[in-house]
């Protein structure tokens, strides 16, 4: 299903950003103006058992191996190859928003991204932003709320 067609269908208020393709939060933030504190990434991982996780963080931090291990209890965490990030999401890399993924996955939310009412996200391709609200997100995957970040 595409990113629109899920939003609308769950009654999501959401707005896209149309921009020059790239694969970073750091890319996207210069071409944009948008402040990489109010961009998250929504990153894919594989724990020891290679069971995709989802990671989603402000743009201005890193996902912190350990913690997310600790909170998502696995042994080992590590950033899944692209080619499984866009299997299991339907999406490209740079463009994964935090919802509408083609596989239910565990999601961990980085307690720091609360503090925005709404955050923008990969929108479906590397080409688009979306912007959406913390609560709706939080509504559709029902995350695990947590500390997975570093600055």
């Amino acid at each position: 299903m595409n990113l629109t067609a899920f939003l609308r269908q769950n009654k999501i208020e959401f707005q896209f950003l149309e921009k020059s393709s790239t694969q970073h939060a750091s890319e996207a933030s210069e071409v944009t103006n948008i402040p990489l504190d109010k961009i998250a990434k929504t990153l894919v991982f594989v724990n020891q058992d290679s069971k995709p996780l989802v990671a989603i963080v402000r743009a201005d931090c890193s996902v912190s191996r350990h913690k997310f291990e600790s909170c998502s209890h696995s042994k080992s965490v590590k950033l899944a190859a692209d080619e499984t990030a866009e299997k299991v999401t339907g999406y490209p890399t740079g463009g994964i928003p935090p919802v509408g993924h083609r596989k239910r996955m565990l999601v961990y939310f980085d307690e720091q991204v609360m503090n925005n009412e709404y955050a923008w996200f990969g929108g479906g391709t590397r080409a688009r932003l979306v912007r959406l609200k913390v609560q709706d997100i939080i509504k559709l995957v029902a995350p695990q709320i947590c500390d997975i970040s570093v600055s």
